[in-house]
């Protein structure tokens, strides 16, 4: 016999689900940013890709990418899944190595220019103080 917590729990795992057009457009959506991180490329070159990195067909990915399809099976949702994550994470990865690069070079240059930049006296390409305009030197 089913108890009254029991069909409270279902109803809570059936209202949690997401209905089929929501994870039809999830995909799509998916498919669009993982193309995004190509640049400039033709929609064949583009096709070509997502069906590499996410091991489903061009005319699969072509019909997921137009939201062709209604119901989208359970395995070709995880693997749009699994690539979308994956390249979140080399994304994630760029970024870090990028903010890495530009902290080095942002120190190196502080340590290169932060004695001239600093200094009070302005110097002539001689070395010696230059005058200013009341002949008295600085």
């Amino acid at each position: 016999m089913v108890t009254q917590r029991e069909k409270f729990s279902v109803r809570a795992e059936r209202s949690a689900m997401q209905s089929p057009d929501a994870v039809a457009s999830n995909v799509q959506v998916w498919l669009r940013a993982i193309a995004d991180t190509f640049g400039r490329v033709s929609l064949k070159e583009t096709f070509n890709r997502l069906s590499r990195i996410t091991g489903l067909t061009v005319g699969q990915v072509k019909r997921l990418y137009y939201a062709e399809w209604r119901v989208i099976p359970a395995h070709v949702f995880l693997a749009v899944a699994n690539a979308y994550r994956s390249a979140i994470a080399r994304a994630q990865a760029f970024a870090d190595h990028q903010r890495t690069v530009w902290a080095a070079l942002s120190k190196e240059w502080d340590d290169e220019w932060n004695d001239i930049s600093s200094s009070a006296e302005p110097a002539s390409p001689d070395g010696e103080p230059t005058a200013c305009s009341d002949g008295l030197s600085r």
